[in-house]
């Protein structure tokens, strides 16, 4: 397998996995339904995946890059949900759903800081 399609394999699901935690957070889980709080979550939780997406759709280095910011954004938004949801340790967990979204853009320009750097040390070395 190309390292390429490796790397989409990796990033697709990696999107829809992340747009479907949050659609489920933000929509399913709240018992009023949804409302304009939780639409302007969503809207501010998928940010990072839908920068992914468009990196990943761009080209090699776009795709590189979207794979190394995916994972850690994954990782970090199943742990808040994990946190908050699952296991709470505190009575104020759940403010972590308002702060890691927040984070998650940080968590983002490393990640793509990191792919890009893995991008160019990987051209120059061939």
């Amino acid at each position: 397998m190309k390292l390429d399609t490796m790397f989409r394999w990796l990033v697709f699901p990696g999107v829809l996995a992340g747009f479907m935690l949050h659609a489920y957070t933000c929509f399913l889980i709240p018992d009023g339904g949804p409302n304009g709080f939780t639409a302007g979550l969503f809207a501010l939780s998928i940010l990072p995946y839908l920068a992914c997406l468009v990196a990943g759709m761009r080209n090699a280095r776009g795709l590189l890059m979207a794979a190394y910011a995916i994972l850690p954004l994954l990782l970090l938004d199943s742990l808040t949900f994990h946190e908050a949801f699952i296991a709470p340790s505190t009575s104020t967990s759940s403010l972590a759903l308002l702060v890691v979204p927040v984070i998650n853009l940080g968590v983002l320009a490393l990640g793509f800081l990191v792919g890009w750097i893995v991008f160019r040390l990987r051209r120059r070395a061939t």
